[in-house]
Formats: C-alpha cells, sequence, structure tokens
C-alpha cells in the first residue's frame, strides 16, 4: 500500500482549526469536520494510505459502494 500526501491541511478542519494549526499530528479520534482530500498529482492509486489518518470509520453503505466500484485491496473492520 503506498502512502499519499493528499491530506489538504487548511481545509481540514478540527474543532474549527485547520489541522495545520489544531496542535495534532494525526487524526484519530479527534473530528475532522469536514476532512479534505486534495488530489495527488497523477491522481489516487488503486490502493492507498493517509499518514495523518491513524484511526477513522466508515458507513456500511461507504463499503457497500466501494465494494460496488470494483475496489480492491480495502481491508474492512466491524467495530463493537
Amino acid at each position: 500500500m503506498e502512502r499519499t500526501d493528499c491530506l489538504d491541511r487548511e481545509r481540514t478542519l478540527v474543532k474549527g482549526v485547520p489541522f495545520h494549526r489544531c496542535g495534532e499530528e494525526y487524526l484519530g479520534e479527534e473530528e475532522a469536520e469536514p476532512l479534505v482530500l486534495r488530489p495527488p498529482p497523477g491522481g489516487f492509486p488503486p490502493v492507498f494510505s493517509v499518514p495523518e489518518l491513524v484511526f477513522y470509520c466508515y458507513t456500511e453503505e461507504a463499503r457497500q459502494a466501494c465494494e460496488q466500484a470494483g475496489l480492491k485491496g480495502l481491508w474492512w473492520r466491524p467495530q463493537p
């Protein structure tokens, strides 16, 4: 899996503050509202990780949409 520097640190807000000024190094349990990714040069690779996103949860609808789009190599784990 390729690590991709695509987090828009200015437009991604954590508690109303741009990520690059919020004092956090990673986005984990904090809320990002909104979470903004910018396409890297050449576009997104088929499978990638974002270094700052250590723990993010997605809905069942997102999982189904990814599967219907034919995306491969994604790791889905149910959360309690």
